[in-house]
């Protein structure tokens, strides 16, 4: 079925995306640090216990069978394993409002939330909450173990890491022996007001490279991302420790005075992005849906393909999964 435009809601698709930055963010900080504790499960005399990726032991009576969770990437993956009926999807920033008692067995939270302290503040109001982490798309499969084992089912669980690692497999095999050369500068485009886009250090630029493309250069002159003339004040510095130095670049400055190869490709989030001149000199991007190009979720490895087909559809199919094209255009 063709691909149909359809308005662009800036409002949601801010939410969305300085979410996804964020959990982005603290994923680099995580991954960049000691190792997390181990996240076994077992059955004890009180019934059921496991220690989530940050350490914490949850104790249940018996292994969860309803989930209310916080953050798509960590949703489809209970979905995956449990099924669309046991999931409840919390909105983001206002999960303790709308927790119901008796509609979950355990809440599922992500690394980093809107709302600092949730997991502590849950776990004091008798609310059992663990936290799973994932860096990047590569890391999937252990992720469906490890929450496979917490609600004890690892049959579904090792079925689903073995599709996952399947396909990582095959788009790995199939770009294996792809040169260097021809491996495309790829900007990924996440905000355009002002210009937010990804760095070597962030989990877009794995997409990319897992993808067969190359971070295009983004070394601009001034080393602080400016303020957008909009007023909107940028997402991320540089310089903070979070993901790597670099890892995601904001600035209009900073756009304008960065190189950009004549090849340059670009993906987006955006429907219809607008950025200063002085950009790459492509009219055009690869839409991808926020989940499938900045998250690290069952959705990223549709957005793996489907960019991997993009840069190189002589060695990935892509006729399952339509690619959208949108204008890129410049402001006057």
């Amino acid at each position: 079925m063709p691909w149909r435009a359809g308005p662009l809601r800036r409002a949601p698709v801010v939410a969305t995306l300085v979410g996804l930055l964020a959990a982005a963010l603290w994923a680099g900080v995580v991954s960049s640090g000691r190792p997390l504790p181990s996240a076994g499960s077992a059955r004890d005399p009180a019934g059921w216990a496991f220690r989530d990726d940050l350490g914490q032991r949850v104790r249940l009576p018996a292994p969860p069978r309803r989930i209310a969770c916080s953050g798509q990437d960590l949703c489809d993956l209970a979905r995956a394993l449990l099924g669309e009926g046991a999931v409840t999807e919390l909105p983001a920033g206002m999960e303790e409002q709308h927790l119901r008692r008796r509609a979950a067995d355990l809440v599922l939270l992500p690394a980093v939330t809107r709302q600092p302290g949730l997991a502590r503040r849950l776990r004091a109001r008798g609310w059992p909450a663990a936290t799973l982490v994932w860096t990047d798309v590569e890391g999937l499969p252990a992720a469906a173990l490890r929450l496979a084992g917490w609600v004890d089912r690892r049959d579904r669980g090792q079925e689903l890491a073995a599709t996952y690692a399947r396909r990582l497999a095959r788009i790995e095999a199939a770009l294996a022996t792809v040169p260097s050369p021809q491996r495309p500068p790829v900007l990924v485009l996440a905000w355009d007001r002002p210009p937010v886009w990804a760095g070597p250090g962030s989990p877009a630029a794995t997409l990319v490279e897992r993808a067969g493309g190359r971070m295009a250069p983004g070394h601009g002159r001034d080393p602080t991302p400016a303020r957008s003339r909009g007023g909107w004040v940028h997402l991320l510095r540089r310089g903070t420790g979070l993901a790597g130095p670099g890892a995601w670049l904001a600035g209009e400055e900073r756009w304008r005075h960065s190189h950009w190869p004549a090849s340059t490709r670009v993906v987006t989030p955006l429907l219809r992005p607008m950025v200063p001149p002085g950009g790459p000199p492509a009219a055009t991007a690869l839409y991808l849906p926020p989940d499938q190009l900045l998250g690290a979720g069952p959705q990223a490895l549709d957005g793996l393909e489907r960019l991997a087909a993009w840069l190189h559809p002589d060695r990935v199919d892509a006729s399952d999964a339509p690619l959208r094209m949108v204008p890129l255009s410049v402001m006057d």
